[in-house]
């Protein structure tokens, strides 16, 4: 929720008078040059495509390194409990810092990519709805799960596509199956092992007491 808040806050900043001398307010910044690799210049939406794959690769693959790591299982820490985790040692201030440089590494990554394939960018472009479609996409996917996240993708994207049709309701039909997602399966589609464990854990878990007290009365 502080990370949408902040977002946000950029997004009104960067339309002010303040910042219009260096990025150009409401008008955005404009004529921005096609992205180089070497001697290639990627104009066409082929070869914007492979420099969004590789972007892609690039955010996977730090990513699932970063799970297992001493870094990873601190910021696991963190989620369950703040409060033990300081107790084990884990400096709170410095870990979640840590955390927020690297999803604003991941973002600036993927706003570089995106601004070379337009030219031009504006602060309107990045409304609280895109925000919370990307929240939504983790949480539909399953938190913590790199092919969740990817099929969270395509079914948030391609979903109201799919609602168009509908015109204004459309999103009404967007809300509604989210809702349905949360009730039927609050762990995500393609979850993590970690949380599918916890949110299952009363369901896998038997009460051996009716089997002992029928042990008992034989």
């Amino acid at each position: 929720i502080v990370t949408l808040g902040f977002g946000e806050i950029i997004r009104l900043v960067a339309l002010s008078d303040w910042l219009k001398p260096f990025i150009g307010g409401s008008n955005g910044i404009t004529r921005i040059p096609k992205a180089i690799v070497g001697p290639v210049e990627l104009a066409t939406p082929q070869t914007i495509y492979y420099l969004f794959l590789v972007g892609c690769l690039i955010a996977a693959f730090v990513s699932i390194r970063l799970k297992d790591s001493r870094v990873g299982r601190a910021w696991m820490a963190l989620r369950e409990d703040e409060d033990v985790a300081e107790a084990m040692g884990i400096n709170l201030v410095a870990t979640k810092l840590l955390a927020f440089a690297t999803g604003a590494a991941f973002s600036g990554l993927a706003g570089a990519i995106f601004a070379s394939k337009l030219t031009s960018i504006y602060p309107h472009s990045f409304h609280l709805l895109i925000s919370i479609n990307a929240l939504c996409l983790i949480i539909v996917g399953g938190i913590g799960s790199i092919p969740g996240v990817l099929i969270g993708a395509l079914i948030l994207v391609g979903v109201p596509e799919l609602l168009r049709e509908f015109a204004e309701y459309r999103l009404l039909m967007y809300g509604a199956f989210l809702v349905v997602m949360m009730l039927t399966k609050p762990e995500g589609l393609w979850p993590e092992e970690t949380h599918l464990r916890e949110l299952h854990a009363d369901k896998d878990f038997k009460d051996p007491a009716p089997a002992t007290a029928a042990a008992n009365s034989d």
